[in-house]
């Protein structure tokens, strides 16, 4: 059986995809992706949202807006305004369930149970 490629799996292509994943590299980042995947969010209701994670580094305000910087450029995320607030939106829902794929593939790959 030959594996199953991408249409046009260009060098171009590649580094899109590399850049994504390089975005998402961070625990913080994917709590960030998974809270805005329940709703478009400003940086201050992220950051009492992520008070529960401050096992992950800081969640401080200004950390957090580095994330969404970071999730901004590689096009996960976009902002808006509404009055004098920012808002962010998840641009890509799906990579909130690529992640979960490769969770479930972890887990699967480990023999073990996930509490996804």
């Amino acid at each position: 059986m030959e594996p199953r490629l991408a249409p046009k799996l260009e060098p171009d292509t590649l580094e899109r995809q590399a850049g994504l994943f390089q975005a998402m590299a961070s625990p913080a980042r994917i709590v960030i992706m998974r809270l805005l995947s329940e709703g478009d969010r400003s940086v201050t209701e992220l950051v009492e949202a992520l008070e529960p994670f401050s096992g992950l580094g800081s969640m401080e305000r200004t950390n957090v807006s580095k994330h969404l910087a970071i999730l901004r450029e590689a096009g996960i995320v976009s902002i808006h305004g509404e009055g004098q607030k920012r808002i962010y939106h998840l641009e890509t829902p799906c990579m909130v369930e690529a992640l979960d794929c490769v969770l479930n593939g972890a887990c699967a790959c480990t023999k073990g149970s996930c509490d996804a």
